[in-house]
């Protein structure tokens, strides 16, 4: 489940809603609606064992898109 940008070349110098350190341009998570940043790996730990995405922002289900950076 969850969405990939296409279209996305880089990130602008923004703090993971998480952990609160600069996101890189290799792999990060987006919220379609509220369009915070987040670490792919902080993502993974904040979802835990749950099956869908769920924005720590605004609370919306599966609106967590991920870009990967080969």
């Amino acid at each position: 489940m969850g969405n990939r940008f296409s279209n996305a070349t880089s990130v602008p110098n923004q703090d993971c809603l998480i952990c609160w350190e600069t996101v890189d341009n290799k792999k990060w998570t987006q919220c379609v609606r509220c369009k915070i940043k987040m670490h792919d790996y902080c993502e993974e730990i904040y979802r835990n064992e749950k099956e869908y995405t769920k924005c720590p922002h605004c609370q919306r289900k599966g609106s967590i898109g991920c870009y990967c950076k080969v």
